[in-house]
């Protein structure tokens, strides 16, 4: 079953138990450590009968591509946990909630930033690696994000020069 909130109406013990998910996964990473985080506006959660099989945020966030504005679902997070690994919750979950932000969210795109191997788990599911400069805040200022980008577009793939995020990363 897959469900999909608001992530400021989780309980306290399912934030809990995501967020020993995401330290479990993301927590030894110096780029994750060092950097500021934006808070999910939604969260997607597969569940293999009441356990967490699988589970990613969206931010939802008007971003600045080449000088346009363009309304974006950030994808963050997407962790299944280990006793799960290799049953495709993951690529389903994702595909079956594609339309949750193309149609319901309103985005003209999905966005995602991620790790060098992870690239062709998104490729099999239509994201495509963009290279270009993007740029995010921090409470020290603009920031030069170092990794990959990936971006999910319903019509046409596009190949921008400059993305600022307009806010925190996620």
């Amino acid at each position: 079953m897959i469900e999909t909130k608001k992530y400021s109406e989780l309980s306290e013990q399912v934030r809990d138990q995501l967020n020993l998910y995401i330290e479990g996964e993301f927590g030894q990473i110096p780029i994750v450590n060092e950097t500021e985080w934006a808070v999910p506006n939604w969260t997607v959660i597969y569940y293999d009968t009441t356990q967490i099989a699988t589970f990613y945020n969206i931010v939802e966030r008007e971003i600045t591509i080449d000088d346009k504005i363009f309304r974006v679902g950030g994808i963050n997070n997407v962790i299944t946990p280990k006793e799960f690994r290799g049953m495709g919750y993951a690529s389903k979950t994702l595909r079956e909630t594609e339309d949750l932000i193309f149609e319901d969210l309103n985005c003209e795109m999905g966005v995602l930033l991620c790790a060098d191997d992870l690239i062709p788990f998104y490729e099999r599911l239509n994201w495509y690696k963009i290279d270009c400069s993007v740029y995010f805040e921090q409470s020290s200022g603009k920031k030069l994000w170092g990794a990959n980008i990936m971006l999910l577009t319903r019509n046409e793939k596009i190949s921008p020069y400059k993305i600022e995020l307009n806010g925190l990363p996620w």
